[in-house]
């Protein structure tokens, strides 16, 4: 499989030079809305929560019910603990129990997005390419109006990054999400379910942006300290994150033998040309060089 990476010509030579290649945090591109969806809404998660505690009582009360009780989650099992013991001692109000965990997730889209925020989003380290060298939108947007170039790339990494996510992006208008919002209450954040919300969160886009066809990796570097306060009394929340990495970005180790091939734009001079030339020959590397031209309205690759 061919990964290609549009580029300019500078970073064309850092590529060359220092044998990486730049994975970044979305704090760096170029579309706001990025990692902003949130995989469920209020309406959702109230409906969830609803039907969690009406799960967990009957579950309490005795009743055999449809679920893998051995995967409940260690605060599922607290929880029905509780709601047996106030059963027994009578004093167990379910409807008030779900109104008070409502009231204090008062606003569970804006909670989701601020963890993404504050507590994620600098140190996701995601690596955008795609699988073809022609795209005409792709050439002017991230190759410099076609005075840049594109890159042909067999593997991304030396060392494969810890807990590597990767796949193709989908392109919607409104998220559909792959999580249930009730499993999650039950089961906890199991691998499978984190999974999924990374697809949600990482591996969506708007519409608008299906003409990049893209193909995303993503890892995080260090979490460092990710603290949550909530006042009960008041229902006022924070969210602070310590210790993470200064950086927006990780410079990840390529071979020289995955560069396979450097498309230059249609634009590039050939002066530059010979610059890339001496690079790739001063580095050693041997690769296969073309260039676009336009014939009539149609962009064709040439052999240079």
């Amino acid at each position: 499989m061919s990964y290609f990476k549009y580029t300019t010509l500078g970073t064309t030579k850092l590529i060359i030079e220092n044998k990486s290649l730049r994975w970044s945090s979305p704090l760096q591109f170029n579309d706001i809305e990025e990692c902003q969806f949130v995989p469920y809404s209020k309406e959702s998660f109230e409906k969830a929560n609803r039907e969690y505690y009406d799960i967990l009582t009957r579950i309490a009360k005795g009743e055999t019910l449809d679920y893998d009780y051995n995967k409940f989650s260690s605060i599922t099992n607290m929880i029905i603990g509780m709601i047996q013991i106030s059963l027994q001692q009578k004093t167990f109000d379910s409807s008030s129990i779900v109104d008070k965990v409502i009231n204090l997730a008062s606003n569970p889209e804006a909670d989701f997005r601020e963890y993404i925020n504050k507590g994620l989003i600098k140190i996701f380290r995601i690596l955008c390419v795609t699988n073809k060298y022609d795209n005409k939108l792709m050439w002017a947007h991230y190759a410099d109006q076609h005075y840049g170039c594109v890159i042909e790339l067999s593997d991304l990494y030396i060392e494969r990054p810890y807990n590597l996510n990767e796949g193709k992006v989908e392109y919607h208008e409104n998220l559909h999400p792959k999580t249930n919002s009730l499993d999650l209450l039950l089961y906890g954040e199991t691998q499978e379910l984190r999974d999924l919300i990374i697809k949600d969160v990482i591996f969506s886009k708007r519409s608008a942006w299906s003409y990049e066809e893209e193909y995303r990796l993503m890892y995080a570097e260090n979490f460092g300290q990710i603290k949550f306060e909530h006042n009960f009394q008041t229902n006022q929340k924070s969210l602070m994150a310590i210790n993470q990495t200064d950086k927006s970005y990780t410079d990840v180790p390529i071979d020289k033998e995955f560069i396979k091939s450097i498309t230059f734009g249609t634009r590039v001079k050939d002066d530059d040309i010979f610059e890339i030339k001496d690079h790739l020959k001063s580095n050693d590397i041997n690769c296969t060089l073309y260039k676009m031209i336009l014939n009539g309205v149609m962009l064709e690759r040439i052999n240079i």
